[in-house]
């Protein structure tokens, strides 16, 4: 399914929490932009495009920087805009860090269809991937692959029977896999608490806004349990999604990731754009070329399960 018309949102919407690594309360402004102008922070003043190029530090979350300002954190919140179409937005933020709200793209999402979609004249351009493309990092590795839609899969592989070795698939046309991936919070294990905190991170984590693993009990410690059996997997998917859209346009392709993390998602986004692997192209020529029926982008502001 491919959708034509670029997207933004109605009207202002205001989003408060914490930081999940900071541990500081901080308030976004979601505000409407203009056919082409893109994603873009504004922080102190200082616009900093959601774009691979002004990509900082990837340890444990992706952060943008731009002019001495930083955003860290970016991911759940490009995933929703991804997940909603969003093309054009302007993020006013008066910290340092997106909050983590649920810890999923939910909140997000919610707030999107608060505010209201707007679509614009203009036509949406789409990163049409036109060669396979691999990076690897030991035995982690993402590869891409020219496809009809945007599908990504991650496979996890871990030494225990809590995650295990499971993968889970987000395809672009299939209702399911957005409210599957949008609703899947982040996480971690018992035993990384301590690391986390002994770096500066996860100031602000707690069963509130993150699964936590036991991995010597092989137990969640959240009293309400998993939203999903493979929750830790889909929210792979959705770190993934995030990231992805730091090349600064919805991909058409094929995205394969085993054990990747937020360094290696940028470094393929960054390999897509060295080795040419993408033609831009708007929806027509996309619809032309793929012979695919030509949509508007549905209604993925229902229920998000």
């Amino acid at each position: 399914m491919v959708c034509q018309f670029q997207r933004t949102i109605q009207k202002p919407v205001q989003i408060k929490g914490i930081g999940l690594h900071s541990g500081l309360p901080v308030t976004l402004k979601l505000l409407p932009a203009r056919a082409n102008d893109g994603i873009n922070f504004i922080k102190n003043g200082v616009i900093i495009p959601a774009k691979i190029g002004y990509a900082h530090s990837f340890e444990f979350s992706t952060s943008l920087y731009n002019d001495g300002e930083i955003v860290r954190t970016v991911e759940h919140l490009m995933a929703a805009l991804y997940l909603t179409g969003i093309d054009n937005l302007y993020i006013e933020i008066d910290n340092e860090e997106v909050p983590i709200l649920d810890g999923s793209a939910k909140p997000f999402i919610e707030a999107i269809k608060k505010a209201g979609i707007y679509s614009l004249k203009e036509e949406k351009v789409y990163a049409v991937l036109n060669s396979y493309v691999r990076v690897e990092n030991g035995d982690k590795f993402i590869e891409g692959r020219p496809y009809h839609t945007f599908r990504a899969t991650f496979q996890a592989d871990y030494p225990n029977n809590i995650i295990g070795n499971k993968f889970f698939t987000y395809e672009a046309e299939k209702r399911d896999a957005f409210l599957g991936v949008s609703a899947a919070r982040t996480y971690c294990f018992l035993e990384e608490v301590e690391y986390l905190k002994s770096k500066g991170l996860a100031k602000g984590g707690s069963l509130e806004n993150a699964v936590v693993f036991d991995s010597k009990t092989e137990t969640v410690l959240n009293p309400d349990g998993l939203r999903y059996e493979d929750e830790p997997v889909r929210h792979k998917v959705l770190d993934l999604i995030g990231d992805l859209y730091l090349l600064g346009y919805p991909i058409i392709g094929d995205v394969y990731s085993f054990k990747g993390g937020h360094k290696l998602n940028a470094e393929f986004v960054k390999t897509l754009i060295a080795e040419d692997a993408f033609d831009l192209k708007t929806a027509s020529e996309v619809i032309k070329s793929l012979d695919v029926k030509r949509k508007e982008c549905p209604d993925v502001l229902g229920k998000v399960a």
